[in-house]
């Protein structure tokens, strides 16, 4: 088993209700969780910046992620 990172483009204009309607795989796999998980937050400031960056501050944005455990060869 290998894990895919995924992540979601929120906005929390509306706190209470959070909309996620935007979100990319990341194109790498991880053979550890952890490393999964720890490459979230990097590709989460990453992808802020350089595709939403004039966008954040206007619509709240922010990145929910999580790790999606995949076997070898499986379409997600």
């Amino acid at each position: 088993m290998k894990y895919v990172l995924i992540l979601y483009v929120c906005s929390f204009i509306n706190q209470a209700n959070p909309f996620c309607n935007e979100s990319h795989i990341v194109p790498l796999e991880f053979e550890t969780y952890e490393e999964c998980i720890l490459q979230g937050y990097k590709s989460s400031h990453n992808t802020l910046k350089k595709l939403y960056g004039e966008r954040i501050e206007e619509e709240k944005l922010a990145i929910k992620f999580y790790c999606q455990k995949v076997k070898v060869g499986e379409n997600i």
